[in-house]
């Protein structure tokens, strides 16, 4: 049976079975497979879909460009080889279909955020290699590029609430070095989030390094200041005063839970609501509100 491998974190690489795929004919092509793909929940109207992908065209020359699209994707993909198809095609509406054999990275990462098991924790988070379709944009659509941020801002704040889970977990479970990894991943992709700095901050000072965790401090400072243009939070500040001070507080347990691996792709798209530990992932977003209000 034939698998299609699609992988949106990082890049845009699509694989049949073994095989790369790299035949496609445009970036507008590639395009289409990302949007269908990610957006597998409902069928889209083709008049939705040419003006997507063609905004500045007249509707019957986009609706044509559409319909010669979708050939060469289902010729690139072997569609019409597929049983059952990757694509679920009417007259009016096209659909990835979610039953097909395939494998989604974005898919993996969101159904893992629903699961308690730290295997597909870890797995979703290995994932994250990047942001999403990372070096691809369409530039003359200022539609799909809405769509591809905010789809990307959204994967990036689970990819951290993943990195958080994982990094609270080992740290519960005593394992201070593997904690570590997970809490400089934070970092890394959003230096303005308190959150990863804090847990830097006590995973360090747990670690023995104390001038480094006082340090990372002041590195969270600056950032702060840099890219909100305002102080650290005051949980941040006691914890600096903390370990500063000898005194850090021990770990607190999370329901994270270790099961067998299960092979293949998640029976699902997961999704996972944001709470109030979650209210700094939402601060640093002011160039893509920026371009979003400007169409308004």
């Amino acid at each position: 049976m034939t698998r299609l491998t699609l992988a949106f974190f990082g890049g845009f690489q699509v694989f049949i079975d073994d095989r790369s795929v790299g035949e496609f004919e445009s970036d507008r092509i590639r395009a289409l497979l990302a949007f269908l793909a990610v957006e597998s929940d409902r069928p889209h109207q083709r008049d939705s879909l040419a003006g997507l992908l063609w905004p500045d065209w007249p509707d019957r020359s986009a609706r044509t460009n559409l319909r010669n699209a979708l050939a060469s994707l289902r010729s690139a993909i072997g569609d019409r080889e597929a049983d059952p198809p990757f694509l679920l095609i009417s007259r009016e509406t096209i659909q990835f279909n979610p039953a097909s054999e395939h494998w989604l990275d974005v898919a993996v990462l969101e159904q893992a955020l629903t699961s308690e098991d730290i295997q597909a924790l870890q797995a979703a988070a290995d994932l994250y290699t990047g942001p999403f379709l990372q070096g691809f944009s369409l530039k003359d659509s200022d539609s799909f590029e809405d769509w591809r941020l905010l789809t990307g801002e959204r994967l990036q704040r689970q990819a951290i609430s993943a990195l958080r889970r994982l990094a609270q977990y080992y740290e519960a479970s005593g394992q201070v070095e593997q904690a570590s990894q997970y809490a400089w991943r934070q970092v890394e992709l959003e230096p303005w989030l308190e959150e990863g700095h804090r847990q830097l901050m006590r995973l360090l000072a747990l670690s023995g390094q104390r001038s480094a965790a006082l340090a990372q401090y002041e590195t969270c400072r600056r950032q702060l200041a840099l890219e909100l243009g305002v102080e650290p939070a005051p949980e941040t500040t006691r914890l600096y005063e903390q370990i500063r001070d000898g005194e850090i507080a021990p770990p607190v347990a999370v329901g994270v839970t270790v099961s067998p691996v299960v092979d293949g792709p998640p029976p699902y798209r997961g999704l996972q609501y944001f709470g109030e530990a979650d209210a700094d992932l939402f601060f640093g977003r002011s160039l893509l509100t920026a371009r979003l209000v400007s169409r308004l």
